[in-house]
């Protein structure tokens, strides 16, 4: 606790911002990523934004796998189904009228859910690798899915280009994919707030008593079928935004966008920053996207022909890291941040 500061009742010691010096970085910091576009380039706009868009999906993995324990391999397939709702609702009119952006997003993510929900059926007898299996068969069912023209008249198309300017909500505020950042970035923001909130709620702490024990939390009573499903749910739901943001963030839509590799890499950034925690998930994703950036322009730079070692000098970068500190990058900055309070004593 910090020197001069202490509780007077229950509601502030569980406080989202508990501390003088949080609420301060919190009235300073905030208003800096809204200004960042009207003094970066369009190229470092674009990065971010695509740092907003998969933190909200790596935040959505750490529902599922940071707070449940659920291993799940279908991260590429649960952005597909957000992004290919997305794509087909856009143009879909009620009443008249279109329907929107936002409405598009939210519905992608629905549908997203409830697959989710459907692949996670198994955990009511199997869990650990053999749920993961199961997950991971929704991965190549996704990606065969999508690439079968005979199934266009459901999804679509296997590519599809999305307009680049598009209704917020119904007829109301137009906005073109200039706009994703703020978006993205109100997104996140969003599904930081109700993860962090998440995880101080009851089911938050069944989530976790579950992941530790879910034996011993179903002799307390605990329903761990109904919760690992509640997880699903929400993971999925915000995997499945993640993807309907992609999809008008990049404006074309693939298969090839969704596949295995896009699951793995969004392990690497919630592992890198550190598992179950909300921070540990937004810091390790922007460290892994602005890494990478960095690494494709030296290498583009200094040997363009060298560029096929990106993959090996980014992967050995991420070994030494969590060889280091296996709990991640965010459980580092904690250890360094009690060393400079105590410092320079040794107790």
């Amino acid at each position: 606790m910090p020197c001069g500061e202490y509780f007077t009742d229950y509601e502030h010691r569980e406080g989202l911002f508990r501390w003088r010096i949080q609420r301060v970085a919190l009235v300073v910091g905030l208003p800096v990523p809204f200004l960042l576009p009207f003094v970066l380039g369009g190229g470092d706009i674009n990065l971010l934004s695509r740092v907003y868009v998969f933190a909200i999906a790596v935040l959505g993995l750490n529902v599922i796998l940071g707070y449940a324990g659920e291993i799940v391999l279908a991260q590429g397939a649960f952005m597909a189904i957000g992004a290919y709702t997305t794509s087909r609702l856009i143009a879909v009119e009620v009443a008249g009228l279109p329907l929107g952006l936002v409405p598009s997003v939210l519905i992608g993510g629905l549908m997203a859910a409830a697959v989710a929900v459907l692949f996670g059926l198994p955990s009511f007898r199997v869990k650990g690798f053999y749920i993961a299996i199961s997950t991971l068969a929704l991965q190549f069912i996704s990606e065969w899915f999508f690439n079968n023209g005979n199934a266009a008249f459901i999804h679509g198309g296997s590519q599809q280009s999305l307009p680049g300017s598009i209704p917020l909500f119904g007829p109301l505020l137009v906005v073109t994919d200039d706009d994703i950042y703020f978006i993205a970035l109100v997104g996140m923001l969003l599904f930081a707030l109700l993860s962090l909130n998440l995880s101080r709620t009851g089911i938050g702490r069944t989530f976790r008593a579950v992941h530790e024990n879910d034996l011993a939390a179903a002799v307390l009573g605990v329903d761990v079928f109904k919760n690992k499903l509640y997880a699903f749910a929400i993971g999925g739901f915000m995997i499945g935004v993640a993807g309907g943001l992609f999809a008008f963030n990049t404006r074309f839509i693939s298969p090839d966008l969704f596949t295995l590799r896009l699951t793995l890499d969004h392990y690497v950034m919630l592992l890198f920053g550190g598992l179950g925690r909300v921070w540990g998930a937004l810091l390790g994703t922007g460290i892994v996207e602005l890494l990478r950036d960095l690494l494709r322009d030296f290498f583009s730079a200094v040997a363009p022909n060298a560029t096929s070692l990106i993959p090996v000098v980014f992967g050995t970068i991420i070994v030494v890291v969590l060889a280091v500190e296996p709990k991640g990058v965010l459980a580092a900055l904690g250890q360094l941040k009690e060393y400079l309070r105590k410092w320079p004593y040794a107790y």
